[in-house]
């Protein structure tokens, strides 16, 4: 082979046929009902959706790609109208920046630094984020978070940022305190290094709407963002959440941060925008910041060459389209509600469970035992051998990341499935001490 593998020591993984709905077919004969969304959770509203193909066509026809800085493209003004068509935050600007997530968090730093830039505020060339977070691989992306494989990486990475105790209710919520009391100590932990480091050299503070990735499926206690918000007006610092994982519907909100009642001055978004059937990414901001940089400067100084590209736009206007219903959100929080209460009910006595935790389709669950990632790995792969079933299951948690177009019947399918081998296997299994 030729291409250059992220994985050269494991074995060959089989080629994939075809996909279609939650379900991958393999040259090896397989179907496997993927509950990852694409490896990656990006595949929203599954493969092979008739109307999103149907659209990347009819646009390949006209044209695959212009530069919209040149040009209009009449789709790209039509999926901005339709992302801000059901947000309950005060946004109303829509930046098509490029092409991942990593991407778009490095657009909106940018575009948060051009403003304290053009208004004056050039000592601001901080950025605070917290620990356990992951916001993509790019050098600004990956500076924000502490990604235990990349941190060798730390040394060529700017020396201006700064890295606060995660937000975690669960584990870092104290016996005495109120959901409230802790959600305002923890946003005094941000006060207080926005003090350490100089207010006036603060940009902007960047977190993970709901821990992700990293920590899995983690909701903010009630009022944090708004006790971050405040702090962040009070000292001239810009808000911005990352929503590459969490947004766009799969929460049950299409902004996750709409579960919070708050309005940061910027969200990203990027691998579920487009749903895999187009590479696409966007930054959500503001009127106000776009008056400020056309009065400074006169121009946006962040651009890609496929920024606001046209056959992703096609795809995800079709995506989005899908996901802005009434119906489907209400699917997909009902559907989360029941995934959620079937596991907590047959696995809350195991001594292994620690609990489950999410919002919409996207929730954890969390165990404690000995080697605990070798027994994800090993739940993981019994499920995958023995029932066709894809999960991503490693570190300390099982991830529940399915397309938001599951079925209840294939649900049902995979907690049957997970809850019987989770059982069997832990039964088996080194206890905790």
């Amino acid at each position: 082979m030729n291409y250059f593998r992220v994985f050269p020591n494991n074995p060959d993984p089989p080629i994939v046929r075809s996909a279609n709905g939650c379900y991958i077919k393999t040259s090896d004969g397989k179907t496997i009902l993927d509950v990852t969304g694409g490896g990656t959770c990006h595949a929203v509203v599954g493969w092979g959706r008739r109307e999103v193909i149907e659209s990347v066509e009819r646009q390949l026809r006209l044209f695959s790609h212009i530069d919209y800085k040149i040009w209009r493209d009449e789709n790209v003004e039509k999926l901005a109208s339709l992302m801000l068509s059901r947000a309950k935050h005060k946004l109303d600007r829509v930046y098509f920046c490029g092409n991942s997530g990593a991407e778009a968090c490095e657009a909106a730093m940018k575009m948060s630094y051009q403003v304290h830039y053009d208004l004056g505020r050039r000592e601001k060339i901080w950025f605070i984020s917290h620990h356990g977070a992951y916001h993509g691989a790019t050098s600004d992306a990956l500076s924000l978070g502490d990604r235990p494989n990349l941190e060798f990486y730390r040394k060529m990475l700017s020396p201006y940022r700064a890295l606060i105790p995660m937000h975690h209710p669960l584990k870092l919520r104290q016996s005495d305190e109120s959901e409230d009391e802790y959600a305002l100590r923890s946003a005094q932990i941000l006060e207080a290094k926005i003090l350490e480091i100089g207010p006036e050299r603060i940009c902007a503070y960047v977190g993970e709407t709901m821990m992700g990735g990293l920590v899995g499926d983690v909701p903010p206690a009630r009022n944090y963002w708004k006790y971050v918000r405040q702090i962040c007006d009070k000292y001239a610092i810009h808000l911005i959440l990352d929503e590459v994982y969490c947004g766009t519907g799969s929460s049950g909100e299409i902004y996750c941060c709409d579960w919070d009642d708050v309005t940061p001055d910027f969200i990203f978004v990027g691998k579920t925008l487009a749903a895999g059937y187009g590479a696409l990414s966007a930054v959500i901001t503001s009127k106000e910041i776009e008056s400020v940089i056309a009065r400074g400067q006169g121009r946006l100084q962040h651009t890609t060459t496929f920024q606001a590209h046209s056959l992703s736009v096609a795809a995800a206007l079709a995506v989005q389209s899908i996901i802005h219903d009434d119906k489907f959100l209400s699917n997909v929080n009902h559907l989360g509600e029941f995934m959620r209460g079937t596991l907590n009910a047959e696995l809350s006595s195991n001594p292994f469970f620690v609990n489950v935790r999410g919002r919409g389709l996207r929730f954890s669950l969390e165990y404690s035992c000995k080697d605990k990632h070798d027994f994800g790995n090993r739940l993981a792969d019994k499920i995958l051998k023995e029932n066709n079933i894809l999960m991503s299951i490693k570190w300390h948690r099982a991830n529940f990341t399915p397309p938001l177009t599951i079925s209840k019947s294939e649900a049902e399918q995979v907690l049957y499935t997970f809850i019987n081998q989770f059982k069997s296997l832990s039964s088996r299994w080194a206890r905790s001490d």
